[in-house]
């Protein structure tokens, strides 16, 4: 675990919630509120005290278009709202987002730890002597580097705009961060049915978060890999696990779901207006992601078929990456977040926060990468016009939406073009791992061979 000693954690963590306060109490909070990058249809904090004030008033609130979230979390928000001041709120919404950056702090510990000694146990077939290894030092993961990353996760978490305005606004996905969080650090340290439930609890709220389930399940399976020193597991032992896994996620689900129909009395209204609302993208508000422009300007016939081809888009991708990462299912998980930042018809900044904070951890693949500079200058300089061609869009009438969505493409094409640089550089390093003669002539020379991805 993270030591809370190091007084310059301690000092960031309190510059942290000093912005978060300072913007929350300035005459900025209204218009941070309202911005589309930090909250959508589905995590703004207006449309929580909306839906609690008409369950109150015995209005169901999945009626109209106010609340889409599911009745479990509806209750949750309703004791928030009946039991707390406005100050409580604030303060308990800073403090998840701290424990969030600690969290995935103690991720990247454990994660890194465990794949610093398979990685060890690989080299070993390789290396005969300590001329080797002095040779391929470069290529281990550097024990030293550990907590250095770790800290700098905090660093990133708790100083980013991009975390620091949803807190700000009371977004609703900050719960969803820490929720994620607690998935990584439950999964990592082997525990099955806790971090089972706390991802159908995900799912139940968001159907997207099953984008999660493989890598979830590989990590799991990664970690009882690990702890049976006796023998490598069998091909049926490691089916009857994941059949097992399945077993256990889907009866949670189905319990989380049946909860919902207890608390709506039966009532199923919930559903249309939670899955079915983010399925069909029926609310076609400006915000950071690909959906909203493609379904304003399009025909209604063609609605349809376009809504499954982005639906499936977004789970498609887990198939051919599930495929290519099963050995390391921390990296799987990793990539899984920044598809679900960039397909998702309703994200916001929030989702790019929470693997933003999580590169440190894969800091030893940055000497692989080749985009560094174009994507940190895209994603800059997208961040800072956004705002501006909102304000001369909305505002001022002197633009029009093809700016606005010109924008967040070049931000989302900045991501997509981080993912495959990532991916790239894991192959990359792969290959080395599986030719440490080349990489040897490659550290001598300084020359880089050439690695290309092809299909045979």
């Amino acid at each position: 675990m993270m030591a809370f000693g190091n007084w310059k954690l301690i000092f960031v963590i309190a510059l942290g919630v000093f912005l978060r306060f300072s913007f929350r109490y300035s005459s900025y909070y209204g218009e941070i509120s309202k911005r589309v990058e930090v909250s959508s249809p589905v995590s703004a904090w207006i449309r929580v005290v909306e839906g609690v004030k008409l369950k109150q008033l015995n209005i169901q609130p999945y009626d109209g278009n106010t609340f889409h979230e599911s009745p479990i979390f509806l209750n949750f928000y309703q004791f928030i709202v009946n039991n707390l001041s406005e100050f409580q709120i604030v303060i308990f919404f800073i403090l998840i987002d701290m424990m969030t950056a600690f969290i995935l702090s103690n991720v990247s510990i454990m994660q890194l730890n465990s794949m610093k000694i398979i990685e060890k146990n690989r080299l070993k077939i390789y290396l005969k002597d300590n001329d080797d290894k002095k040779s391929c030092e470069k290529l281990f993961i550097n024990p030293a580097t550990i907590y250095d990353c770790a800290e700098w996760i905090i660093w990133i978490y708790a100083l980013s705009p991009y975390s620091i305005l949803p807190c700000v606004a009371q977004s609703t996905q900050v719960l969803q961060n820490f929720l994620i969080s607690l998935i990584m650090l439950t999964a990592s340290n082997g525990q099955r049915f806790l971090s089972f439930s706390l991802l159908a609890l995900s799912v139940v709220n968001t159907f997207y978060s099953l984008i999660f389930l493989p890598p979830v399940i590989l990590i799991l399976e990664n970690s009882a890999k690990n702890t049976d020193d006796s023998k490598p597991q069998q091909l049926t032992i490691r089916l009857k696990s994941l059949v097992y896994s399945l077993f256990i996620f889907m009866a949670i689900l189905i319990s989380f779901l049946l909860l919902c129909l207890w608390i709506e009395n039966g009532s199923i209204q919930f559903i249309h207006s939670t899955y079915v609302f983010m399925w069909t993208v029926s609310d076609l508000t400006p915000n950071i992601g690909l959906f909203w422009y493609f379904f304003a300007e399009m025909f209604d016939h063609f609605r349809t078929f376009f809504i499954w081809v982005f639906q499936i888009n977004y789970f498609l991708y887990l198939i051919p990456l599930t495929l290519k990462l099963n050995e390391n299912p921390y990296f799987l998980f990793m990539i899984t977040l920044i598809n679900h930042s960039i397909f998702k018809p309703y994200p916001t900044v929030s989702d790019f926060a929470l693997y933003l904070c999580m590169l440190p951890q894969w800091s030893h693949l940055f000497e692989y990468m080749k985009s560094t500079l174009v994507v940190s200058g895209t994603i800059a300089t997208t961040s800072v016009l956004a705002p501006i061609l909102w304000y001369l869009w909305i505002v001022l009438g002197t633009a029009n939406s093809n700016f606005y969505f010109g924008i967040t493409l070049a931000f989302n094409i900045g991501q997509i073009f981080l993912l495959t640089d990532l991916i790239f550089a894991y192959i990359k390093r792969e290959f080395y791992f599986n030719n440490i003669e080349l990489y040897k002539i490659y550290k001598k020379t300084g020359k880089s061979l050439p690695v290309e991805l092809r299909y045979n």
